[in-house]
């Protein structure tokens, strides 16, 4: 369909919206675009909702981490967006289903928009399409997708200067021990997350648990199931206002998959849950340790493809600094029943309701809309071309045994660049687009790096040549 059938479809529901929010005492609006790095780009503007459309800044596709902090360069050359074309203006068009009024701060409202070329094509390197694009591919085949993902992430006391001047690893912890599951680890804690908590509630976000994880600072959430792009809307917008609520508490908040050095307390990984539901039953349930035809097929999908998607579960350098099997982060293309050790987890209790896979791959740092549009794309797959999962792995997946998975950023984008399924699934420009962003990740940390000289060379050769 093209923007102005899209904008058609949502006038009415949008101008009915606005109205609401306004007589609800909403004054301001954020809107959101999603970008390549799994977060929200937002601006804030006086209650709107905009049927007829809005100029979207097409180099908001092409920024790096933190803005190209160390290195000062922000924005990556795109087809989108280059010297060439002038960094032009796309447009974009808001998703009613997305409105958001704030209950915590009735002033505020907020949408999440979904971009269009110029000529109306929908935009196909904004992620959202991505996840739109496989869900609809599902419900043709009777089927209605259900995911959540679940965090993990550093809370830490925030101390501006030293944030400024990039000293993160000097910040203090928030909370007085690493123990799991413990609720006494700050005299602030259980505030802090029943407000959060209270928070995404008034914007329809469910919360399954929250926990102390394994780690100073390490924290965990975990969202409750929805339709594979309200999961992905859902775990940014968490993210988010996870965020915010640090802020105002005099704290920073870390999706960084692993801050501490390797071998030393947890990393921050964003299990992915996912199941499929068909006629009001789970699709995937056959009994405890056991799985329906098509939860098998679904699993077999999910594993083929996993090399092929690898970029976008491990998609910075620091991540490939999470890899240990044998601290629950997967080095290879393997399954088991309530297996931790293993790439994917085949939950099947205490319910039928409650069957599904955990894919434990990811990082916290991945952009959840690639990542399920990936996922749930594999398991169509596995359905439709009927791929047989290979053998279960009972206990920690041995490494001769089983496919690695990439251990390099380069390497993962080199499996990702071959694949005929990701291009399929996302579409040459999107494929090549979000290359280009990974390369400029490689490209800055060889800019710092060749600038610096390193501790290793100090404590090496000053004394020893």
């Amino acid at each position: 369909m093209s923007f102005e059938t899209y904008a058609a479809a949502r006038r009415d529901e949008l101008k009915a919206l606005k109205l609401e929010l306004a007589d609800a005492g909403a004054e301001l609006m954020h809107v959101h675009t999603a970008e390549m790095n799994g977060v929200f780009r937002s601006k804030t503007t006086p209650l709107k909702l905009s049927y007829d459309g809005d100029a979207l800044n097409g180099i908001l596709f092409c920024v790096g981490h933190a803005d190209g902090a160390p290195v000062g360069d922000p924005v990556f050359s795109g087809p989108i967006s280059n010297t060439d074309n002038g960094f032009p203006n796309i447009m974009a068009l808001a998703d009613p289903a997305s409105v958001r009024h704030h209950g915590w701060d009735k002033r505020f409202a907020s949408v999440i928009t979904d971009a269009f070329w110029l000529d109306g094509r929908p935009c196909p390197i904004d992620p959202r399409w991505a996840v739109r694009r496989q869900q609809e591919r599902a419900e043709a085949l009777g089927y209605e997708p259900r995911f959540a993902v679940e965090y993990e992430f550093g809370i830490f006391h925030a101390d501006e200067d030293m944030m400024r001047e990039g000293r993160f690893r000097e910040l203090k912890p928030w909370g007085n021990s690493y123990i799991n599951y413990d609720l006494t680890r700050s005299g602030s804690y259980q505030d802090f997350f029943a407000t959060y908590v209270a928070r995404l509630a008034s914007i329809g976000i469910t919360v399954s648990s929250v926990v102390t994880e394994y780690g100073h600072g390490m924290y965990e959430i975990a969202l409750g199931p929805k339709t594979a792009l309200e999961a992905a809307d859902d775990a940014v917008r968490a993210k988010l206002h996870l965020k915010e609520l640090c802020a105002e508490r005099g704290l920073v908040a870390t999706f960084m998959t692993r801050f501490q050095p390797p071998g030393r307390e947890s990393a921050c990984g964003a299990h992915h849950h996912q199941s499929l539901w068909q006629d009001g039953r789970n699709a995937f349930a056959g009994g405890t340790n056991q799985l329906t035809d098509v939860g098998r097929l679904y699993l077999g999908g999910l594993l083929a493809r996993m090399v092929d998607s690898h970029l976008l579960f491990r998609p910075t350098l620091n991540t490939y600094r999470r890899m240990e099997r044998l601290a629950w982060s997967p080095e290879n293309v393997s399954w088991g029943f309530e297996n931790r050790a293993a790439a994917i987890r085949a939950i099947t209790t205490p319910s039928a309701g409650a069957a599904r896979f955990e894919h434990r791959v990811p990082g916290a740092d991945v952009n959840p809309y690639l990542c399920i549009a990936a996922m749930l794309a594999a398991g169509l797959d596995g359905i439709e071309d009927r791929i047989e999962p290979i053998a279960i792995s009972p206990s920690v997946p041995a490494m001769e045994t089983h496919q690695a998975l990439p251990r390099s950023l380069e390497a993962s984008m080199a499996a990702f660049g071959a694949s005929d399924f990701i291009e399929r699934v996302f579409g040459p420009e999107l494929r090549h687009h979000y290359g280009l962003s990974r390369q400029f990740e490689l490209d800055a940390f060889e800019a710092w790096r060749a600038s610096h000289i390193s501790d290793f060379e100090w404590q090496r050769y000053f004394m020893g040549t």
